[in-house]
């Protein structure tokens, strides 16, 4: 404790300067300033033990470690095994024991230092420690170590030579007084021996000889001899032996007595060992007629229908009871008789037995009084009935939920049932019959069900789908499985959202929640992430007590209907515009042929004023392009049918391309080309194709900025029947909006007078004229990319 008190004193001090004296020195000076008096804990720690010395010079404190900063804390051979020590024992807290040092017997206890963080400034990289710290000791030694490593050991030895001399000559003298109270003692207990117990002994001698009157305990004492002379503990031994033969001899009695008690005990437990035996033949019985009663109602979940149901039943009934036959009948209420379904070993039994009332006897049948105790049993009771050969016959209903389903008849019987227990017994096993044979008719009946149920249920051919109130999957039908080319089992019990999206929550747009909550059907177009179309009917089906039980979810997929509506659309939107734009253009056209001709003839003639000039040229500018809009008019209204020569189509895109070339370059915007070199030739007009491509290539070149990217591409889709050819741009994209009109006629999106508004639908008309197809994909400010999609020639090589 004195150690530890040590410890705990220096420590206290040494915590006093790195957590509040040191601090405030690098407040006061700077991180660089080291001041080793007041900022070393090791230091302080040492000053601190050389006062502490003074007062009290026996007692050694040293804080030491391996290749310490101050060589006076250099750790010495006892110290370096200590650290080793606790290196290989990093749980130690501490060590403490007697050591012999310098021939001297010391009390020493060792305690581990371990770096902390805040150690790190001085004791890790020598970069990071203060100036004044290189300057005293140094770069080399105490630098290079970590949080948690072992420090070194701080150790506090207490000299104990002289304290253990002094404890010898207390100890001896502590001895001698010791023997001579030892021998005082012994002295003191001879007496209290000879007052207490001699006298006491003399007092039970005393009872033995003189006041016991019975003569079996005086046996006990011997005669006292006179010539012989005995102290009070022989003559008790004397008595003791005496005692002894006499517990001898009342033994040998005790075993005769045993001996009679044993055949009696023999007895009884031979009568335990009958009863024990009944008992447990009865147990086996019981388990016995347990496990037939449980093997009966297993049937309903291992056969496949009654016929596999009625052998199972009778082998355990003919292990149940003890009859050489047995057969089952099924009760036909409406023909008012039970019919044989099946028998085994039971010949006399008859196929059928008419159940009138009373169940009166038949005498035209073979055996009339088998067949009215069947009957009899149709009332719910045991029957049974003895033939002239004293053939016994057992008659069992099977009955369930109040109702007689059939019966089971037992042939050749030793004996009918007496006892209670046994009737008990056999209408249970009767019953359990009965139990299973109804639940396997319901199973039947509902599996019927079932199966007609996903029989309509797979003809739809759209998704059919069965959720509950919450969104879980119950039922889904054959067209939604191979949509999504899954199993059954994989989503059943998975909500619809994490089942299609994979989301955790309800989608945000499903009316799958104000149908369950209103009770009402509701209808839903849904646009896919892949860019189908369903139009998603949702349907509540409602239990006894008009609440929501569960929601079919009927999908139709409507993509392509949505799209051939939109192509009807566009087909009469262009009829109509074509129509118009023929009568407009020749209305137009002849009063704009007279209007560039009178300015011809009016610029051949000499005008005074310059102005003039400037004003005819810009009238015939406007003429010019009014001249483009109706030849642009009359070729969109025409519609006349192309001649289509087979051709490659990445020629024209090169052929394109080329034409294009220089005004690329001169927008400093980078065209590239990826086109798939083995494509298959096409019938197609190419002068045609090529309008599309140059209005396309044009359209990209207005919308993409200086250094912009222009990507040309192309493919076959082999499965699809046509080949693609894509224009891709990193422009400012076309807005959701618009996208829709964007094929519309007189529809732009440039300033007035930059455009007619007829290139892209001239270019719809063109590839609708080919039997294909035209297709914009967008993101406003990003990028935007028109795809032209022709169909395959039949007979062509590629």
């Amino acid at each position: 404790d004195k150690t530890q008190l040590v410890m705990a004193a220096v420590e206290a001090s040494r915590e006093y300067v790195r957590e509040d004296l040191r601090p405030k020195m690098y407040e006061q000076f700077g991180r660089d300033f080291f001041l080793l008096q007041a900022m070393s804990t090791s230091y302080v720690g040492r000053a601190v033990m050389q006062n502490f010395n003074q007062v009290l010079p026996q007692y050694e404190y040293r804080r030491v470690a391996e290749n310490a900063r101050n060589p006076g804390s250099e750790a010495n051979t006892l110290e370096k095994s200590m650290i080793t020590h606790f290196q290989k024992n990093p749980q130690l807290q501490n060590w403490q024991g007697m050591l012999n040092v310098e021939g001297q017997k010391q009390f020493m206890r060792f305690k581990p230092v371990y770096f902390e963080k805040s150690c790190m400034r001085c004791h890790g990289r020598p970069e990071n420690a203060p100036s004044d710290l290189h300057k005293r000791y140094g770069p080399h030694r105490g630098f290079g170590n970590q949080p948690g490593e072992l420090a070194g050991v701080v150790a506090v030895g207490i000299p104990v030579q002289n304290a253990l001399m002094e404890i010898k000559d207390r100890a001896a003298s502590v001895f001698m007084v010791l023997f001579a109270g030892a021998l005082l003692l012994y002295l003191v207990l001879m007496f209290i021996f000879n007052r207490v117990v001699v006298n006491n002994l003399r007092g039970v001698l005393h009872v033995f000889k003189e006041e016991v009157e019975e003569k079996s305990l005086q046996d006990f004492v011997p005669e006292k001899d006179s010539d012989t002379s005995r102290d009070e503990l022989q003559e008790l031994t004397e008595a003791a032996v005496t005692m002894s033969e006499h517990l001898h001899r009342t033994k040998q009695e005790l075993k005769e007595y045993a001996q009679n008690l044993e055949q009696k005990v023999a007895h009884r437990t031979q009568a335990l060992q009958e009863s024990k035996h009944l008992l447990q033949e009865k147990v086996l019985a019981r388990n016995r007629e347990l496990k037939t009663l449980n093997r009966i109602s297993e049937l309903t979940t291992q056969a496949l229908g009654l016929k596999d149901v009625w052998p199972r039943v009778l082998q355990q009934g003919l292990e149940l009871i003890p009859a050489q036959g047995a057969g089952v009948y099924i009760f036909h209420e409406q023909d008012s008789c039970l019919d044989l379904q099946y028998q085994e070993n039971a010949l006399l039994l008859p196929w059928s037995v008419s159940v009138n009332q009373g169940c009166e006897k038949d005498r035209s049948l073979p055996n009339p009084e088998l067949s009215a105790s069947i009957c009899q049993a149709v009332s719910g009771l045991l029957s049974s009935v003895t033939d002239l050969d004293q053939s016994h016959y057992l008659n069992i209903p099977m009955f369930c939920r109040g109702r007689v389903l059939g019966v089971l008849s037992f042939v050749g019987l030793e004996e009918t049932p007496a006892s209670q227990e046994q009737q008990e017994l056999l209408l249970s096993v009767g019953r359990q019959v009965g139990i299973a044979v109804q639940s396997l008719e319901d199973l039947q009946r509902l599996m019927q069900s079932k199966e007609l149920l996903q029989t309509v249920f797979d003809g739809i051919t759209d998704l059919l789908m069965l959720l509950d109130r919450e969104g879980r999957i119950k039922m889904v039908n054959k067209a939604y499985l191979d949509r999504f080319g899954v199993q059954a089992q994989d989503i059943m019990d998975l909500y619809c959202y994490e089942a299609h999206a994979g989301l955790e929550e309800m989608c945000p747009d499903c009316a799958l929640g104000k149908v369950v909550q209103s009770a009402v059907p509701s209808s839903k177009e849904m646009h896919c992430v892949s860019g189908e179309i369903f139009l998603v009917h949702f349907y509540p089906i409602l239990d006894g007590d008009g609440e929501v039980q569960s929601v079919i979810r009927y999908a139709r997929e409507i993509s392509e209907q949505k799209k051939m509506e939109q192509k009807i659309q566009q087909t009469e939107k262009m009829v109509a515009m074509g129509q118009l734009a023929s009568g407009v253009a020749h209305e137009i056209n002849n009063p704009l042929g007279i209007i560039l001709c009178y300015v011809d003839l009016l610029k051949r003639q000499p005008l005074d004023l310059p102005q003039g000039r400037q004003d005819l040229e810009v009238i015939e500018k406007q003429v010019i392009h009014c001249k483009h809009i109706v030849t642009d008019l009359l070729q969109f209204a025409r519609g006349q049918e192309s001649v289509k020569e087979p051709i490659q189509t990445n020629r024209i895109v090169q052929e394109v391309t080329q034409m294009f070339h220089h005004k690329f370059k001169k927008n400093n915007i980078q065209l590239q080309l990826d086109l798939e070199p083995e494509l298959p030739m096409i019938k197609i007009n190419a002068d045609k194709i090529k309008q599309v491509l140059v209005n396309l290539l044009m359209n990209a070149l207005q919308a993409v900025p200086a250094h912009g990217l222009v990507q040309i591409s192309s493919g076959v889709e082999p499965g699809e029947g046509r080949v693609w050819i894509s224009i891709w741009d990193n422009g400012q994209g076309v807005p959701d909006s618009i996208q829709a009109k964007i094929f519309d006629p007189f529809f732009s999106t440039k300033e007035t007078g930059e455009g007619t508004g007829l290139g892209l639908a001239v270019s719809y008309g063109i590839v609708h004229d080919h039997g294909g197809e035209i297709s914009l994909q967008s993101e406003k400010g990003s990028w935007s990319r028109f795809t032209v999609f022709l169909p395959l020639s039949p007979g062509l090589q590629s």
